[in-house]
């Protein structure tokens, strides 16, 4: 499936955790959604579905503890929920898909709800009802104040090879997680998943 994707979490610009480092403030805190372009699983068409993975660390991810829930627009159908709940239980491979779920330790039931969703690189925004949001701008020069902007490449990475890197204020409030963060790393990006992985 081909996705557009848009990440936020509690690092610093770029990310440490991108690059194997530890996380900015020793844990990790995000909130990553997605819109299929295309994509089926099975036999179900899920084309211009939207949904979106909050999740939480009490240190770095591959150190395990996480907690996480998934969040399907409410124009999607059964099927296709269905279809989104085995695409991120870890079952099918699919990089990032397959990899977060072997870190966490606890997994809310899925949620529908309304998604809303702008994908423009640098000015991204989404907002899942009920739950949280991010708005997405450019870095600015601490001195000039000009707009900065920047990417990650990553040939090897498992949630997308290239993506923009920006400044995000975001919230997600569910249960007894509850996150706001200002100014923190962005990334957008579209990303091709296969059950081999992330292949562009």
């Amino acid at each position: 499936m081909e996705v557009e994707g848009l990440q936020s979490c509690n690092c610093d610009y770029g990310c440490p955790c991108n690059f194997d480092a530890l996380p900015t403030m020793g844990n990790c805190e995000g909130f990553i959604t997605f819109r299929v372009r295309k994509g089926t699983f099975d036999n179900t068409n899920i084309d211009n579905v939207k949904f979106a993975l909050g999740v939480w660390w009490p240190k770095a991810i591959h150190e395990g503890g996480g907690i996480a829930a998934l969040y399907v627009d409410h124009d999607a159908t059964s099927e296709q929920v269905k279809a989104i709940e085995e695409i991120t239980s870890g079952k099918h491979g699919g990089a990032i898909f397959a990899i977060l779920p072997m870190t966490m330790k606890e997994m809310h039931a899925t949620k529908r709800t309304k998604i809303d969703f702008h994908y423009d690189e640098y000015d991204s925004w989404y907002n899942v009802e009920g739950v949280g949001k991010s708005k997405s701008e450019h870095i600015l020069n601490p001195v000039t104040n000009d707009p900065f902007e920047g990417e990650v490449l990553l040939p090897g990475g498992i949630a997308f090879k290239r993506a923009s890197v920006s400044s995000v204020d975001w919230e997600w409030q569910d249960a007894d997680l509850n996150f706001k963060h200002e100014k923190k790393n962005g990334h957008a990006s579209v990303a091709t998943f296969t059950n081999e992985g992330c292949i562009a």
